[in-house]
Parts: C-alpha cells; structure tokens; sequence
C-alpha cells in the first residue's frame, strides 16, 4: 500500500518540515553564501515581493521549529532541496525503453553498488508554459556515484509520458562531484555525435526551453547530491564549455528561483503507473492559493470521486496528504490548485497521475 513511508513520528515530523523549506531555506551557512555568490542564476525571479518576505519568514520559523523537534541538521534548513523531501515509500520502475541508457553507474564494482531512490527533475507543461517537475527514482549505484546516475537519468526518458528531458538524445553525464564550494558536472556527447551539436541551441529550441534543460540538471544535482545549493560548473566531454545548449556556462549557475522554474503542484506519491490498495494515500507538494488543495479521481472523462484538503503552508511549495476511497479499476489522478482570480487569470497549476487500485 501507498502511504507515508514507515518509520518514528520524528523522522515524519523531520520529513514533513524539511519539505516546508525545501525551496524558500535560509541561506545563512559559509559554504552556501560563498557558492551563490559565484554563481549566475538563469531566472530571475518574478515572485512578488512581500510573498517573497512571507515565505522567509514562514521557512524561518519551521526551521526554528525543526532543529527543536528533532535536534538536527544536515544543512541551513534541516535538508535543502533533499533527496527525501516528499520522497515515495515506493518507486515504480518500468523496463528501459529502446532509447534509453542502462543504469549509468556500471562503473562501480557490484560490492560498491546500494539500491537507493535519487530525485530527478523533468519538463512538463503547465498552464504557465513549461516548468520542471520531480520524479524519484531507484537506482543501484555507489555512493559517489548518486549525483551522476540522477543526472543521467534526467537527460533521458521519464517515467510519467506527461513529463520529458529538454536535452537532445544520446546524452549522459559521465561525473558529478562536489569539492565543497561548487558541484562540477560532465555532460558527454556519443562517438557518433558532434558536442558541437550540445554546446549551440539546437533548431526548433527556444531560449527558454534551452535555460529550463540546464535548470533540469541543476536542480536534480543539488537534490541528489543534498549539499545545500551550491552553483553547479558544466563541462562537456571532460572540458570547460563556454555553452550548452546556447546557454553560457563559462561560471558556475545557481538554480532560477522555484516560482520561476518549478511547476507549483506536484503528485509525489503514488507514482505514474503505480498499483495500489484502497484506501491510499495521495501526498505531495503544492504552492496553493490560501493552501487550498483540490484533487478528483477519473475514469476518461467521468469525475469517480472528488475533494479538496490544505498544504501545510500557503503559497510556497509545502506537503499536503489526503486519502481515498475506490473500487478496483484503472483511474486518472489529477490534483491541482484553485484559481483566485476567477477565470481571469491562468488555469491552475495541476499534476495527474495514471494508477490502478487492485
């Protein structure tokens, strides 16, 4: 069954908090102000400001609140953008398509080799254009390794078919290190491929699309590697590039702001194509208007079950959980925010899921 991982109600309550900061932490630590300042971002924020000075407050105090509860921390704000924040009890891994790459860490001898779930970001389209949303994912890599074999990972296919890597194919990323003040990464062309093809924006790609493919790796990166956010230094094929994709990237990038790059509702748990007994728990993170989260369970164009619930915070991307009810059978999952506006601004920010309840 699909429910909040098991476990001791601290290790929940750490969970639940450290996902309440995730995208607005402090950065109050040495190594991440150094970081940031040598890092150029790709977006600049277009979060109104006093939502802006809300959020820090309200990451402020859950921080406070974390290091009480549970007399830890593994960063500025308990586990910044971490590998767990809002992670599945249980992935769901479908064979490799013919297109995609086998595991990337087959590098690692197998006594070196852990199973463990890594974070990967993917583009999806929204009501806002395309934004990156997150998928988790089991990988049997060793430790040094998680950062790349996540990164890889993001340069091929999704799991979800609603989500997809902006990068051309054939692509991997050969390494992933952090030195404690940036995190290098090596984006590597096939023999076959001319790396002159990676490092200029390919025909048909805008630049937007191209800043949102770097944005991919830069977040999923900082997620795997759960270092705080520290600018991440591309190299391809082994070198410095001045460009990939079009983008320059002859300095280290810090991640664009998340009201900027992330979708605003994400469906964690349970995953694409997964199976699961009724009652299961639909938990995830969403940045909703007066945290007003609302969801409805389909089949084709028939709404089988509906309901709202709250995210533990409004407007930043916090946890919401809620349960439901239903007959075995094939359903749509769609959770999504509300819209204050009416019908006079954008449709709301949604995530849907393809599931079956046995």
């Amino acid at each position: 069954m699909n429910e909040f991982p098991t476990g001791s109600e601290d290790d929940r309550v750490r969970r639940l908090l450290n996902d309440a900061v995730a995208d607005v932490e402090p950065r109050d630590s040495l190594d991440s102000i150094r970081s940031r300042t040598a890092a150029t971002p790709l977006f600049r924020s277009s979060r109104p400001w006093f939502l802006g000075a809300a959020a820090a407050a309200v990451a402020t105090a859950a921080t406070v609140t974390a290091v009480a509860l549970t007399g830890d921390s593994t960063g500025p704000a308990g586990d910044p953008n971490g590998q767990f924040a809002g992670s599945p009890s249980a992935t769901v891994e479908r064979s490799p398509s013919p297109s995609q790459k086998p595991d990337p860490s087959q590098s690692a001898s197998p006594d070196q080799r852990v199973a463990m779930t890594v974070p990967v970001y993917f583009v999806g389209e929204t009501s806002r254009g395309p934004r990156l949303f997150r998928e988790f994912r089991s990988v049997n890599v060793a430790e040094d390794e998680r950062a790349a074999a996540a990164a890889s990972l993001a340069l091929g296919p999704a799991t979800d078919p609603d989500y997809r890597s902006g990068w051309p194919d054939g692509l991997e990323a050969a390494s992933a290190s952090y030195d404690g003040d940036v995190i290098t990464v090596d984006v590597a062309t096939p023999s076959e491929m001319d790396p002159e093809t990676v490092r200029q924006r390919p025909d048909g790609m805008s630049e937007e699309q191209a800043r949102l493919a770097v944005e991919q790796l830069i977040y999923t990166v900082q997620a795997a590697l759960q270092q705080g956010r520290p600018g991440v230094q591309f190299l391809l094929n082994g070198e410095r590039t001045d460009m990939l994709l079009g983008v320059p990237t002859s300095e280290p990038l810090a991640e664009g702001d998340s009201a900027d790059v992330l979708a605003q509702v994400w469906i964690i748990e349970p995953a694409e194509g997964a199976e699961v007994a009724s009652p299961f728990t639909v938990s995830g993170l969403a940045a909703a208007f007066e945290a007003n989260v609302q969801w409805e369970l389909m089949q084709g164009e028939k709404v089988v079950k509906r309901g709202f619930t709250t995210a533990q915070e409004c407007c930043t991307m916090s946890p919401y959980s809620f349960k439901v009810n239903a007959p075995p059978g094939e359903y749509t999952l769609v959770v999504h925010d509300t819209d204050p506006s009416g019908g006079e601004g954008f449709a709301p920010w949604e995530d849907t899921k393809t599931i079956t309840v046995r």
